[in-house]
Formats: structure tokens, sequence, C-alpha cells
């Protein structure tokens, strides 16, 4: 396997997220007061302390729970039922059954992805008897809807290849020697041809969930609550104690916001969410390359 720039450095973004995410497992979840809220990087706390006296650092580091668990949730969703649909609708396209998923597949791409899955996680808050009770599992529901949102991506460039590969002459010939059509479109189609183009397909996946569930939290209706942490509220709620306390106002404001550790704070959860964003992609577009290759 011959790995280029962007497969390294993308796999070695995304195994860094996986190394704070084992990390994470191992740190109290307490809210890790300190001596004093926004206080500056030190020895004992990084990148300082927040509005409320929690060691920022481990809050960003915690925060991998937030979307690495729910991310994957959402590729598992994805896959499993964009590679159904779209391996039924490529190979027996005249299927009723494929007919009936073609018009469900054109129903859900036509909602915009992230009007799609706010709509979805509305209905299933206002659905439950008691939202707060859901908090902890609110963000594993939003990584299915997320995934649930990619079907019909995943699907539509999975059909083209599978019926693109369905009249190849190698399938006439594994027909011809008894393979069953189960054998023939799972080893030597979806398996043998498909998967370079699936695991891309994981990787968008995976940093679209990101950004949603960031979006989402920074803006604080859907996405993870206080105090659970995610880079998106940390920001949220980082950003809002700098501009009451002035701190970025004047001449002299973002040295005094970055003692204080108000600008770090804004600083790091952003290019983390950056980076792991353009990690995935990068990733994305190694194994794009490996598919054009294949």
């Amino acid at each position: 396997m011959r790995w280029s720039a962007a497969g390294v450095g993308g796999g070695s973004v995304l195994f860094a997220v996986l190394a704070l995410r084992v990390w994470a497992v191992f740190i109290d979840p307490d809210p890790w007061p300190s001596d004093g809220a926004m206080g500056g990087p030190s020895s004992a706390h990084w990148l300082g302390t927040d509005a409320v006296g929690r060691d920022l650092f481990l809050r960003v580091v915690e925060s991998t729970e937030a979307f690495v668990g729910p991310g994957l949730v959402a590729c598992a969703v994805a896959l499993l039922l964009g590679t159904l649909a779209g391996a039924a609708v490529g190979y027996v396209p005249d299927h009723p059954v494929s007919k009936v998923l073609r018009g469900v597949l054109t129903l859900l791409s036509a909602w915009p992805r992230l009007v799609l899955v706010v709509v979805l996680l509305a209905v299933f808050l206002a659905g439950v008897s008691d939202p707060s009770a859901w908090a902890p599992a609110r963000v594993y529901v939003l990584g299915a809807l997320v995934g649930l949102s990619f079907v019909p991506q995943v699907a539509g460039v999975l059909s083209e290849r599978v019926a693109h590969f369905r009249r190849a002459r190698f399938v006439d010939a594994a027909r011809a020697h008894g393979l069953t059509d189960v054998a023939i479109l799972g080893r030597h189609i979806l398996w043998a041809n498909c998967r370079q183009l699936l695991l891309r397909q994981a990787c968008s996946v995976f940093g679209a969930f990101l950004l949603v569930e960031t979006s989402l939290s920074y803006l604080g209706d859907y996405g993870v609550p206080e105090p659970r942490p995610s880079w998106g509220n940390i920001l949220a709620d980082m950003r809002s104690a700098v501009v009451r306390s002035g701190g970025i106002a004047g001449d002299s404001g973002w040295v005094e916001a970055a003692r204080s550790g108000g600008l770090l704070g804004v600083v790091v959860p952003s290019l983390a969410i950056v980076a792991t964003i353009a990690g995935a992609l990068a990733l994305a577009e190694y194994f794009a390359q490996r598919d054009a290759e294949a």
C-alpha cells in the first residue's frame, strides 16, 4: 500500500483524535474547578481555565467523546443503509423493491441535509416524555440522523458503480462457474471494486458529522448540552466570556485575553475543529486516489 501525503496527513490527524478519545476515558468527568475563573495558562492548567474555573485543556480532550463515537455511528448508518440500497438499485434496477428504494432516496435527497437532521431531531425530542433524560444519548441520535441524511449520496454513487460492473464479463464468468448473485455482488463487486469508494464516503460522513455537531453545540439548541463538553460549546462559552469582559476591546485587548486564557479557549477549539475536518477530508481524498488507481 502506497501512502500519499494526503493519506499520511489525514491518517495522522484522525489517529491523534482517537488517541485523545482513549485518553478521555481515563479523565474524571467532574467539572475540574480551579483556583479562579478565566485563569491564564500555567503548569497546572495548560490552556488556562474557563468562565467557571474548569480546566480548558481537559475539557478539550473530553470533548472527543461528543463526536468520535457518534461520528462512527453516523458512518455505520450511512454505509449500511447506503450499501444495501445502492447495491439493490444498481444490481436489480427493475425489481419492484429497487423502484421503491429509488423513490425513498429521491425523497430524502430533496431535503437539505442540515434541515433534515434538525427537523427529525426536533421531532424526536418532542416525542419523548423527558428530553433531559435523553441528553447523554442525544448526540448518538444526532449521529444516526446525520448518517441517514447521507444515505442518498452513498447509495447514488454505489448504485452507479454496481450497475457498471453488473454488465462486466467477469460477472458472466462467475455465473457460469456457479456462483450465486449474492456471492458475486458481495465478494466480486462490493468488496473487490467498491471498498475504496465506501471508505471515502465514510471519511466524508465523519467530517460532516463533526461540523454538524459542533455547529449545533455552538448554537446551543440541539447540540451537546452543558455541562458536557463539546468543541462547539467550549468555543461559544469562551467567546461569550471574552466579549462580556471586554477582553478583546482596545489596543491591549488581545494581550489581556491571551494572558487570561480566553484567547486560547477560542483559538484551540477552532483549530481542533478545522484540523479534524481537514484530516477526514484528506483521508477521503487518499481513498479516492486509491480508487482511481484500482
